[in-house]
């Protein structure tokens, strides 16, 4: 089964973590930075940085950051399985419906065009849930019932 690329590629755990940790260390710098400048630069008044403060925000940061990405990521994981259920589902439909066809045109050669007219439909149905899901073409196999169909009618002329 072709994989199909994403333009936002799902982020592995280490890659979340160190994202997180990232935004926490800017935090941190942040905060301290702003402390330094306003007690020291501005107030003139030197002392100890209120530390206890930063080393909150900065954990909050990096727990609230942790926990928007591996939802984030869950929902996309989520979206890839049933992406790959409705293909394997697509596969399994179309084989059973080019062996109903192709069965019906030996068995009952007048009733074959409204089985084939309903293959298609249902073929066309499968056709706009791949399309409607963000599954390019490429990863569509090529319309088998009616190269199926096509090959039978070549047969009996």
């Amino acid at each position: 089964m072709k994989k199909t690329h994403s333009t936002r590629p799902i982020w592995s755990r280490a890659k979340i973590v160190l994202v997180s940790a990232g935004s926490a260390v800017a935090v941190l710098t942040a905060c301290l930075l702003m402390q330094w400048l306003i007690y020291d630069d501005w107030l003139h008044r030197t002392g100890p940085l209120r530390i206890v403060g930063t080393c909150i925000a900065t954990a909050v940061t990096f727990v609230f950051t942790l926990r928007w990405q591996l939802a984030i990521r869950e929902r996309q994981l989520e979206m890839v399985r049933r992406m790959e259920m409705i293909l394997r589902m697509n596969d399994c439909i179309r084989n059973a419906l080019q062996a109903i066809e192709c069965l019906t045109y030996v068995a009952q050669p007048e009733a074959t065009e409204s089985v084939r007219q309903s293959v298609n439909v249902i073929d066309g149905v499968l056709r706009e849930v791949l399309a409607d899901s963000g599954q390019t073409q490429e990863t569509v196999r090529p319309k088998a019932v009616d190269a199926g169909w096509q090959n039978t009618q070549s047969k009996s002329a």
